[in-house]
């Protein structure tokens, strides 16, 4: 994403409890939208 000249923001990892079952990260689209990645299971949706 990177090097598409995007800045997506640091990878969280989500663990309620001490496991993981979840990262995400946030990116801003053109218009200024915070859009949030998530992966589940090993895929992203």
């Amino acid at each position: 994403l990177t090097d598409l000249g995007l800045a997506p923001r640091k990878l969280v990892d989500f663990a309620p409890g001490g496991e993981v079952i979840a990262r995400f990260f946030f990116i801003k689209d053109p218009d200024g939208y915070e859009i949030e990645v998530l992966q589940r299971a090993g895929r992203y949706l």
